[in-house]
Parts: C-alpha cells; structure tokens; sequence
C-alpha cells in the first residue's frame, strides 16, 4: 500500500496529473481479497468501477486518472504478492 501511495504522489506531483487515491485503495483492497480467498470474490469488483464513477461525477478524477489508479494498484498489489511468495488461493 505504501509503494502504491508513494508512486502515485510522485506521479501527482511530479506530473502534475492527479492519480485517485480511492480509487488505488478500492483497487488494491478488490485484488486482496482476490489473491487471499479466490476468483469468487471477483463480485466485489463492481465497486471500483462505482468509486471512479463517483470520483468521476463530482470532477475529481478524468477517467483517465481513474484507470491509471486502477491499473497501479492491482500491479502493484499482485507484484507485491508475488515477490513477498505470499501464498494465494488459486494455483499459479
């Protein structure tokens, strides 16, 4: 979580180009409970897509910036897996 934080205040920052930390948090969470507990929990996906749509609708975020935060965090989740052999629910 904290390399995710990190990567998209350097890309805020340094770009100057807003990456949703909800939606990075939302993502992030989604891809967890995926690797943890299974591909039923792929269900839960629908509330990242209603995170960015909210982040969206209020002007937060382009949609862009959302897809980027989306894309970030599940990489950098499943990544993060991988490298720290965490064991996952379904076979590599």
């Amino acid at each position: 979580m904290v390399i995710g934080v990190v990567i998209a205040m350097a890309i805020t920052h340094g770009a100057r180009w807003k990456v949703s930390l909800h939606l990075g948090g939302i993502a992030g969470s989604v891809t967890v409970f995926v690797l943890l507990f299974g591909p039923l929990l792929l269900v839960l996906t629908p509330l990242v897509a209603l995170v960015g749509w909210a982040r969206w609708r209020v002007g937060a975020h382009s949609v862009a910036q959302a897809v980027v935060a989306t894309i970030l965090a599940v990489v950098i989740t499943a990544g993060t897996f991988w490298i720290m052999r965490v064991p996952m629910a379904f076979p590599r």
